[in-house]
């Protein structure tokens, strides 16, 4: 018989995690194994569509404040009337919250999606309570992204409990795109470069960066939810080669019409965003960090984030054919298969799921 499984998430927009969790989910997927139920506390895109239509689907409605109490309450109702065997939640608060609820008898993973001392988005009190009432207990559970993440988490605090790692995966849509074509024309260079439109994506060093390209045949467009107007602004005052594209709903039906993908990134987890460029067969150009480095390997170009006129010129020798990128979005596509593959992701969390379940 199948094991029951809630995974709880603060919302179903189209963040990483977000997108991580709706293509688990997808036909073919984790519902072939366990019997699913998902539940977001409010707000939802385009991937309630993309879930397998057996997975059960719950919107908590929470409106933040007063309501707390009902919706935990509402979650301790779904465990218990669902006979739920194990709890995952993915991003904070839903783990904190969960934690409060959750019957000692019903264990709890958390798979937390960042880099933990390099995460400056959570509120600080909220880092503090997660931290000392649920990351600090011995019976904590915490899926890591990558060896490096894992690290950083014992290093970071005083954990107690059982750490596993598991990547993410991209989606078999960027798998099956067929081979990318060299259609970059002779005397041009397009760069994609994906993610909202935060401070830790550090798009602002891009516009820096293309201030010294301006004369060059060297263009970029990013994709990415949030406020656009700071960054036009910029972008028509110093005339840049630069479009703001706004979010959409998936890369894969565009990503293979640009000739290499740029990620400036202060810090991240495990971006999905960068394995399904090179799923697609897309060269790396990416910040030299080391949550980065450590996941991507040599399957990338790395570039310093203290020097824009130095990055501009790594670009530069690119667009003059310096590099070869076509065999490197070859070679990276070869390790996308190897590390993030949906099958490899769902038979390792079975385990971690059996393991916790002993």
């Amino acid at each position: 018989m199948k094991k029951k499984v809630l995974h709880i998430i603060n919302s179903l927009t189209t963040g990483g995690a977000e997108t991580l969790l709706a293509n688990s989910l997808s036909p073919g997927g984790l519902q072939e194994h366990t019997d699913n139920y998902l539940a977001y506390f409010n707000k939802s895109s385009y991937l309630t569509d993309i879930i397998d239509k057996d997975v059960k689907l719950i919107n908590l409605n929470y409106t933040g404040g007063f309501d707390i109490m009902r919706m935990l309450m509402q979650l301790k109702s779904i465990i218990k009337t669902n006979k739920i065997e194990i709890v995952h939640t993915h991003l904070t608060p839903a783990s904190l919250y969960t934690h409060f609820l959750c019957p000692a008898s019903v264990p709890q993973v958390h798979t937390i999606h960042s880099t933990y001392s390099m995460d400056k988005e959570t509120r600080p009190l909220m880092r503090y309570l997660e931290r000392k009432l649920f990351l600090e207990k011995a019976n904590c559970n915490v899926i890591s992204l990558s060896e490096f993440t894992k690290e950083d988490l014992l290093r970071s605090i005083s954990f107690k409990g059982s750490v596993f790692v598991l990547n993410n995966f991209v989606a078999d849509r960027y798998f099956d795109l067929p081979p990318k074509q060299v259609t970059r024309q002779a005397n041009k260079l397009h760069l994609v470069a994906v993610g909202a439109l935060k401070e830790l994506k550090n798009f602002e060093y891009l516009l820096e960066v293309f201030a010294y390209l301006a004369d060059q045949e060297i263009y970029l467009d990013i994709y990415g939810d949030g406020d656009k107007t700071k960054y036009e602004a910029i972008i028509n005052n110093k005339s840049l080669k630069i479009k703001m594209m706004g979010r959409i709903d998936d890369m894969a039906t565009v990503i293979q019409q640009y000739d290499l993908f740029i990620m400036p990134s202060k810090f991240e987890g495990f971006p999905l965003s960068v394995f399904e460029a090179m799923a697609a067969g897309l060269p790396l150009l990416l910040s030299d960090i080391a949550p980065l480095t450590s996941i991507v390997k040599d399957n990338a170009i790395y570039f310093q984030l203290d020097n824009a006129r130095a990055t501009a010129a790594q670009i530069t020798a690119i667009y003059q054919n310096e590099i070869n990128i076509q065999e490197m979005g070859i070679q990276a596509k070869v390790y996308a298969e190897k590390t993030v593959r949906r099958d490899i992701y769902i038979k390792r969390l079975l385990d971690i799921y059996d393991q916790i379940t002993q």
